[in-house]
């Protein structure tokens, strides 16, 4: 299914939202980041490892047609929620995930640090002190896979996603299609650039799947592979405008 999705985790009933052209690869990937415990989002990384995988739910809340900007729908949902304390997302923006709330850059991305060799031992010996055996971690995760979320927790999470609970209950959902859709640009490897009034257009004229386009644009890197491999492709006004 392509649309907006939740990982909501039922203990506290706080939640990250993103988009995906297709819901059921899009959740075994994010599965896999957090049991890998390497995923780009410290905040829900953080919550997996404290409450285990048993206490998340995945959940498509809002279906996006096939011909609307996905990435604008997702939008909408990060700007009403980011900043929130129930939300775990950091980005107000699907296609800058390295920006932070409001949009601005977030000035300690990508930065490294060196400690001094004081820092270094007091940080090892705190990192000693939290780590628990293998023995306690295998049963940790035991009881977390044998434990079912009690009725009252599945009855909140259920009111979040339907009825009075949902945020576009009683609302008029926005229009994700071309009223809202974004000019766009494809750069090919040699640096022409190539305008087009939205990106159902860029893919009708390039032939590239939607997939495609989508970590194009967040990732903001050239495509790795196929045959639009070198290409960049970006909302037209992150591109420079020369006179």
């Amino acid at each position: 299914m392509r649309g907006i999705y939740k990982i909501i985790n039922a203990v506290n009933n706080k939640f990250y939202v993103g988009s995906a052209v297709n819901f059921e690869k899009r959740k075994a990937r994010h599965i896999w980041r957090l049991r890998r415990g390497d995923h780009i989002n410290k905040r829900l990384q953080a919550a997996w490892n404290k409450y285990g995988e048993a206490a998340f739910v995945f959940a498509m809340v809002e279906e996006v047609p096939g011909d609307a900007d996905i990435l604008q729908a997702e939008n909408v949902w990060l700007k009403q929620h980011v900043g929130q304390v129930y939300c775990y997302n950091i980005a107000t923006d699907a296609t800058a995930p390295t920006r932070g709330w409001f949009g601005q850059k977030n000035p300690m991305w990508g930065r490294t640090f060196k400690h001094t060799e004081s820092a270094k031992a007091k940080i090892g010996a705190a990192s000693k002190a939290r780590t628990q055996s293998e023995e306690e971690k295998a049963k940790r995760r035991a009881t977390m896979r044998g434990r079912e979320l009690p009725a009252t927790t599945r009855q909140k999470i259920s009111a979040s996603l339907t009825g009075a609970g949902n945020y576009w209950y009683g609302k008029k959902r926005p229009d994700h299609g071309e009223k809202v859709s974004h000019p766009v640009v494809a750069i090919d490897p040699v640096g022409a650039v190539t305008d087009y009034p939205s990106i159902s257009a860029l893919r009708e004229a390039l032939g590239v799947k939607p997939s495609t386009v989508n970590r194009a644009l967040k990732s903001g890197k050239p495509i790795a592979q196929g045959r639009l491999r070198g290409w960049s492709i970006r909302y037209s006004i992150d591109t420079p405008k020369h006179t």
